[in-house]
């Protein structure tokens, strides 16, 4: 994404198929992996789950997904982590108040430079529109540090560009 922002797909934020039975447990795994690591602060947990609540970011992409995130203030260093659900979970439509998303894909934003938030999620929604993204993604995966991987050539291929 032409320097627009130093945040890519962390194999090691990535999850395939983890045992969560729901949307908040899914941020929670994500969240938590992000301050383990030393990508976020402790306080990234909560400021995640609070701001989904507030800002729902499901999306009905063609591979539904959901894009959540936290102020800056809560991040040490950029990345984007990954949950490929073995089932869908309920997440609310982006700027909808009834509406809801069966995302299969949960995309953890860290953006340290809130300057570049808006330039990250918009290459972010553009790949996500791809109608081959899910057999993309999916087809033969290997595992955690695959997806992070495929995820990164689908970012690189739609901006024309390395990541």
């Amino acid at each position: 994404m032409t320097d627009t922002v130093d945040a890519r797909p962390v194999a090691s934020l990535t999850f395939v198929r983890p045992p969560v039975g729901n949307a908040e447990e899914a941020l929670l795994l994500l969240t938590r992996a992000a301050v383990e690591q030393g990508y976020a602060l402790s306080t990234l947990p909560e400021a995640v789950v609070d701001r989904e609540r507030q800002h729902p970011t499901g999306l009905p992409t063609p591979l539904p997904c959901a894009i959540p995130h936290a102020d800056a203030s809560h991040v040490r260093r950029p990345g984007i982590g990954l949950l490929l659900a073995d089932r869908p979970l309920e997440f609310r439509e982006m700027g909808s108040k009834d509406r809801t998303v069966a995302a299969r894909l949960v995309v953890l934003l860290l953006v340290d430079d809130p300057t570049r938030h808006v330039g990250l999620l918009g290459g972010l929604v553009r790949t996500l529109q791809r109608t081959d993204l899910e057999e993309f993604l999916t087809t033969d995966l290997a595992g955690p540090d695959d997806l992070a991987a495929r995820l990164t050539a689908a970012l690189e291929d739609q901006a024309g560009t390395s990541v």
